[in-house]
């Protein structure tokens, strides 16, 4: 009997604080999971994300506990969307490129990963820890927004990633050297955000209809976001 390779499984990364999730998020997934036709999308709440407001400048993120049970009860009718809690077991700051790592140990050798990141965030990637180490290990899916020129992304893959070409048939850039990817997706936008979430809560205003129900109730009950 001839045996068959293993199909490879595509797998798609989306990393954030999560507080809250909410339904710009799940927009964002939906649509890179049937775009690229993925499998699965792993959800992973950063513990001490390094580029967010609550690390250091006064506001405190809520639990890591809060943000998976919320991340729980968003994604229990989805089964194409898992969540990781890699980041609970680590004390360090959530670098990317760490947690890639890391998740690259545990995962099975046909396993293809699609790292997902909005425009905003990419166009800021020269920050970030070992940032030209992540195109040898992870497909990077940026995802457009309305301001953000498609020209702009271009910019920033010549600058900081020389090897890489632009097949303009597929928007995709391509390398030699490096396994990985770099896809741009456009999407309609989502005008939600975590921070204006918190400031309705806070003001006591209607949050229906930009985070699931389950959640909204999960906020309240916990009387989150309050003070």
């Amino acid at each position: 009997m001839v045996q068959t390779a293993a199909k490879m499984e595509k797998i798609g990364l989306l990393g954030g604080t999560f507080d809250p999730v909410h339904n710009g998020h799940l927009a964002v997934a939906n649509h890179v999971l049937f775009s690229l036709g993925l499998d699965v999308i792993w959800f992973i709440p950063a513990l001490l994300p390094p580029h967010k407001e609550g690390h250091g400048n006064g506001r405190e993120i809520s639990s890591f506990a809060h943000r998976t049970a919320m991340l729980a009860r968003a994604l229990s009718q989805c089964p194409s969307y898992v969540i990781s809690d890699i980041e609970a077991q680590r004390s360090a700051p959530s670098y990317s490129i760490d947690t890639i790592n890391i998740l690259l140990q545990r995962i099975r050798p046909q396993s293809d990963l699609y790292f997902i990141i909005g425009v905003d965030a990419f166009l800021e990637i020269n920050t970030w820890k070992r940032y030209k180490e992540l195109p040898t290990l992870v497909n990077l899916v940026v995802i457009s927004r309305p301001g953000y020129p498609p020209d702009r992304v271009g910019e920033v893959i010549r600058h900081n990633f020389t090897d890489y070409t632009y097949d303009p048939s597929h928007k995709t850039w391509s390398s030699r050297h490096s396994k990985g990817l770099f896809i741009l997706l456009h999407m309609e936008p989502v005008a939600i955000s975590s921070t204006e979430i918190r400031k309705k809560v806070r003001r006591g205003e209607d949050i229906a209809g930009l985070v699931p129900e389950a959640v909204e109730d999960y906020i309240k009950r916990e009387e989150l976001y309050v003070t």
